[in-house]
């Protein structure tokens, strides 16, 4: 059997192209190449004219002021951002599990406002509330005199951040979720982990534990710090830093039947780099040899500064003695990490909160929501504590803290 042969089709002729029309071609290829360029080029120079746009309000304010009403840059910068300006020249970075840089403390300013930003945990996220109604107590506490500030320090402000007349819903929120704070303030707690909790009341059912134990706080009744005293102010003296304060809240959950542990290690101790990861490593060995723990509590001091260097001291007074205001963070999942109960845990600060202005009107700052975790993943319930500031004294803030433990036992018992 033969098989077919199959014959290629013969050679056609190519014609030839047309010079006029190859000219043509080029013609409107150089075109195209030219408007690409200029597209390329004009999107170069506006990015450049942005970026030194926002370089020069970033910056410019710690070098240029004017006499009144404000510095050029911030004159500048609040009139490109409808009137609201915060100069976050000083920065922090954003929370990252395996890397937290060594500075992170915010500057800021507070304009046509008052800025609230919380950088211990380190974000830069910053709340603007317009201060047209904003509450202020007319408590003499927040009476201050620059005059009496000696020569080549800096002042230690007091002021109250609580906004307590927007309600005990309100929330600062830099994630992507919209929570019913309404709903979670009013809900019944909920089993958000392991069922099988050990019953046994003396069984461990909180554990206190410091990221940062390093941070301390100023003398009592101090007005003015000198360089290096103010919100850097790191100790690692168990008597006068957050260590404390956690002693004082361990202490009285304890005496009222809340069985509790105290870690007392200080996890930025050794750096401040990683000390989340340490802190990590802690709680999972507790929770492992402690599996009744249900609450577990990471105690801190925030750090708020304004931009001419001014530290502000959160405060209130209780029975007429100054005492440190508190603010909660809640982690969440918005930022990638695993955080299943983080509502269960806006729920809590909410219920706390709650009570908590309920009986001292101002003492404590609306809950911050924010989108990294800050190892709230790891228990049922889990809160992150700002206990006063970096202008606040010791005494001010284990006054807070006795307070916020006698709150916290009646919401404990509910879990």
């Amino acid at each position: 059997m033969t098989g077919r042969k199959k014959e290629l089709n013969p050679p056609q002729d190519i014609p030839a192209l047309n010079p006029k029309k190859i000219k043509q071609a080029e013609a409107e290829n150089k075109k195209k190449i030219n408007r690409w360029y200029n597209i390329y080029l004009a999107t170069t120079v506006c990015v450049v004219i942005l970026t030194v746009i926002f370089l020069i309000i970033g910056f410019g304010e710690k070098s240029f002021s004017s006499s009144a009403g404000g510095s050029f840059f911030e004159n500048a910068a609040a009139s490109l951002l409808d009137g609201e300006f915060m100069d976050l020249s000083g920065g922090y970075p954003s929370y990252n599990q395996n890397e937290v840089k060594d500075n992170y403390n915010n500057v800021f300013d507070i304009v046509n406002g008052i800025l609230i930003p919380s950088n211990d945990p380190d974000d830069t996220d910053s709340v603007v509330i317009p201060d047209d109604d904003a509450p202020q107590s007319p408590s003499s506490i927040y009476d201050f005199d620059y005059s009496k500030i000696p020569d080549g320090e800096t002042a230690i402000v007091p002021m109250d951040l609580s906004l307590s007349s927007y309600g005990s819903s309100y929330i600062y929120n830099s994630t992507g979720y919209t929570p019913d704070t309404e709903a979670l303030l009013a809900a019944d707690f909920t089993s958000a982990n392991n069922p099988s909790y050990i019953s046994n009341i003396s069984s461990p059912l909180v554990l206190i534990v410091h990221t940062h134990g390093t941070e301390s706080y100023l003398e009592d009744k101090a007005i003015s710090y000198l360089d290096g005293g103010g919100e850097l102010a790191r100790s690692e003296n168990t008597s006068e830093n957050v260590v404390s304060v956690g002693a004082v809240m361990s202490k009285i959950l304890n005496e009222n039947g809340i069985p509790t542990l105290h870690c007392t290690v200080m996890h930025d101790q050794i750096q401040y780099k990683d000390s989340y990861a340490r802190a990590e490593e802690t709680i999972k060995q507790y929770l492992a040899k402690y599996p009744s723990i249900k609450l577990v509590i990471d105690l801190h001091r925030d750090a708020i500064i304004k931009s001419n260097g001014d530290v502000v001291r959160p405060v209130t007074t209780v029975n007429s003695e100054a005492t440190a205001q508190v603010m909660c963070v809640i982690g969440s999942d918005w930022g990638g990490e695993s955080c299943p109960n983080w509502k269960n845990n806006l729920s809590l600060a909410l219920k706390l909160r709650d009570s908590l202005n309920s009986k001292y009107e101002n003492i404590c700052r609306p809950t911050y929501l924010r989108s990294s975790t800050y190892n709230q993943e790891l228990a049922p319930y889990s809160l992150l504590l700002e206990i006063g500031a970096c202008g606040n004294s010791v005494e001010e803030a284990q006054r807070a803290a006795a307070l916020v433990a006698a709150e916290l036992v009646p919401l404990v018992k509910k879990m």
